[in-house]
């Protein structure tokens, strides 16, 4: 197959008009989009708890990572050493 022939079929295939359903199944397609609304609820519904679910999961582990450092971080425990008292008074 040559250049041309390719571009032959390329535009023969281009020039053809598709096929077009018949007016009794567009009409049952149609009609079953109409009314299988629940299936797209379903799945709405499905995939908003599943967001709601792990949003709650990454609060709750950042809480819990969080209390963990901070109940084990003992720099606020005891206070700051302060030259002023461990020297004395300044001469």
């Amino acid at each position: 197959m040559n250049d041309d022939d390719l571009s032959h079929i390329l535009k023969r295939a281009a020039s053809v008009l598709p096929a077009a359903l018949p007016a009794s199944m567009e009409n049952t397609i149609m009609a079953r989009v109409r009314t299988d609304d629940g299936r797209a609820k379903r799945w709405r519904s499905f995939v908003q708890w599943l967001l709601i679910l792990a949003t709650v999961a990454a609060v709750a582990t950042a809480s819990m990572i969080g209390w963990t450092l901070a109940s084990r971080d003992t720099t606020h425990t005891t206070p700051p050493t302060m030259n002023l008292f461990r020297e004395g008074l300044p001469k």
